[in-house]
């Protein structure tokens, strides 16, 4: 699977991409949401795994565009973020259309958990 990573902080991307990648996932990164839907522009992506405090767009602002792209409307989205826990963090989330909310740290079982339903419902669509 290509799995677009999310996150402004190079660190965080380099991990998940070392953990994705030893389950043998294609990695590809950005570093917000603007890189994020230049990436998708241009590269075929099978999920997003984005955090949401980042730079120029957010989180929540890249999964609103997502799903408001006709091509990539049922494109499998989680969110994976640390600072933003609360309730009505993980029901604006669903609001803007997220498929899953995972806070980290996570392990590994956990997000590929997440990927497998978020692509399994978006095959059922």
């Amino acid at each position: 699977m290509n799995i677009l990573v999310v996150d402004d902080y190079a660190i965080n991307r380099r991990l998940l991409r070392a953990q994705l990648e030893a389950e043998g996932h294609a990695i590809l990164e950005a570093g917000d949401g603007v890189e994020a839907l230049s990436v998708l522009e241009r590269e075929p992506v099978d999920a997003v795994v984005s955090d949401i405090l980042m730079p120029n767009l957010d989180g929540f602002g890249l999964c609103h565009a997502v799903r408001r792209h006709a091509r990539f409307a049922a494109l499998p989205f989680i969110i994976y973020t640390a600072p933003y826990t609360s309730p009505t963090d993980m029901q604006l989330a669903h609001n803007v259309g997220a498929d899953r909310y995972i806070t980290k740290p996570a392990s590994v079982a956990t997000l590929l958990e997440a990927l497998r339903d978020a692509v399994r419902r978006a095959s059922e669509h």
